[in-house]
């Protein structure tokens, strides 16, 4: 029981301060300024083309790629930042689990990016004068929930991964647009060529997008369950995934006397 209290006192202590350190460095919070234009872009399009019924796909793209900007751009590029600031030492050195210091700063990051949700619903709202109705609140916010973790959890994986390389930024632009065209964010997975569409639900914005759609139509949502349950656990397996490599990372620098280089 203590060993549980101790890691959420650290997992606390480390997410309160990954908020204090966001709220100086307005760097962090790039992608709520710039992705809500994407809902202008895509609802813009729909409404053009006639369909104002599919608005709301258009805010179910820009709230996932905010949340997946924040996973992808902002949160999996701590442990890079650390090795180039000279800082990763103190990090290992400190009595707490990196793994544990860096789920609770990865989580605070992404959970930033649900704010983009209520931005996007504004600038509809006022741009276009369409009112959206979610018919399932329950159903929004939970999946909201979910993928928030869900991208949490891909940040440490990716945060781990991009530790290796020294070019960051050219990783994270070739994993980001596969994500969203895999996950169907805007577009639809059926129109994706058969053989693309099988790897779709090995992507949590898959799930995610098809429950988002779903909370803003009157019917009642098709196994919502295990939509929910399929985005739990490939965030799961992600932190997992990311917790071992970091770990790996961290042994492997340790080895090679590396650890304070870049």
């Amino acid at each position: 029981m203590s060993s549980v209290l101790r890691s959420a006192r650290v997992f606390g202590g480390a997410a309160r301060a990954q908020f204090q350190l966001t709220r100086r460095n307005i760097e962090d919070l790039r992608p709520l300024f710039g992705m809500p234009l994407v809902a202008l872009v895509s609802v813009g399009v729909l409404v053009q083309s006639g369909r104002a019924n599919l608005a709301a796909y258009g805010l179910v793209a820009a709230t996932l790629m905010t949340i997946g900007q924040m996973g992808l751009f902002v949160a999996s590029e701590i442990v890079f930042q650390e090795r180039n600031g000279q800082t990763l030492e103190l990090v290992v050195a400190s009595p707490a689990d990196i793994g544990l210091v860096l789920g609770a700063r990865v989580t605070v990051l992404t959970a930033f990016g649900l704010v983009g949700m209520l931005e996007s619903w504004l600038l509809v709202r006022v741009v276009f004068g369409l009112s959206l109705r979610v018919h399932h609140p329950g159903l929004l916010l939970t999946t909201l929930v979910l993928t928030s973790l869900a991208a949490a959890g891909t940040a440490m994986l990716t945060a781990a991964l991009f530790s290796f390389g020294k070019q960051v930024r050219t990783l994270q632009n070739a994993v980001n647009g596969p994500f969203y065209l895999l996950g169907g964010v805007l577009v639809p997975t059926t129109f994706l060529p058969g053989w693309l569409q099988s790897l779709s639900p090995g992507v949590y914005f898959y799930w995610a997008a098809n429950l988002l759609r779903a909370a803003f139509r009157p019917e009642s949502p098709p196994a919502p369950g295990r939509g929910l349950a399929m985005i739990a656990l490939l965030a799961i397996v992600a932190a997992a995934l990311g917790a071992l490599i970091l770990r790996r990372m961290i042994h492997h620098l340790r080895r090679e006397g590396t650890l304070g280089l870049t």
